[in-house]
């Protein structure tokens, strides 16, 4: 979840142990390791570029359906209500930056061993980072699932909301929400567009990096 040069905290030092276990016994089963990891400067890069196809959609469905209502308003004249969105703005940035990790440890309890037990919250500040990750095995369906939910109910969610309530404020909040998710579309293209060396994969969480590893159990010659 992090990059190797940071001081790693006592949380992420007892996931790694607890990685290493999990990690021995996979190996010990046959399974091969693959690291799909990414340095978070990577994964706001390139990942943003990925959401690019989102935001465009969301402002043409914008602008088709609405023309360019509220968006003088909205970045015009310092007034009150402009003081007002802003904060409204920077709030629900905040809360909802809360709220996407929520959803990524909602999704993948249900496919966790013990539930939310394995569910784990946590700040990178040296990255200003908020962060999810499950301590347990997930399937690939379930762990691309748990990652795009944020995005998809936050952002593409919110910014669908904006083109038909025709608030301008509301699709700057969704358009940020899809960006907040270039990570996780990021990492969710890197598991879909990798090839499985075999039919039976394992999916854990990277304890201190940003991304995961795959375990895969390679099909007999």
């Amino acid at each position: 979840m992090a990059g190797k040069e940071r001081a790693l905290t006592e949380a992420e030092l007892r996931r790694s142990e607890n990685f290493k276990v999990k990690s021995d016994d996979l190996t010990s089963k046959g399974f091969v390791r693959k690291d799909l990891t990414i340095s978070i400067a990577k994964a706001n890069f390139v990942g943003i570029l990925l959401t690019l196809p989102f935001v465009a959609a969301v402002i043409t469905a914008y602008y088709l359906r609405n023309g360019n209502w509220g968006i003088n308003r909205l970045f015009g004249d310092f007034s009150t209500e402009y003081f007002i969105g802003l904060a409204v703005f920077v709030v629900s940035y905040i809360v909802l930056a809360a709220v996407h990790e929520g959803i990524h440890g909602f999704c993948w309890h249900f496919g966790a061993e013990h539930g939310f037990k394995d569910i784990e919250f946590g700040f990178i500040k040296e990255n200003l980072t908020p962060y999810c990750t499950c301590s347990s095995p997930l399937s690939k369906p379930l762990y691309i699932f748990g990652s795009l939910m944020p995005m998809t109910i936050l952002g593409i969610g919110i910014s669908v909301v904006s083109v038909f309530i025709a608030n301008p404020l509301v699709l700057a909040i969704g358009i940020i929400q899809i960006i907040g998710g270039s990570g996780d579309i990021l990492i969710s293209a890197m598991l879909l567009f990798h090839k499985m060396s075999g039919r039976d994969s394992v999916i854990i969480d990277h304890p201190t990096e940003c991304g995961l590893v795959l375990f895969e159990k390679r099909a007999a010659a």
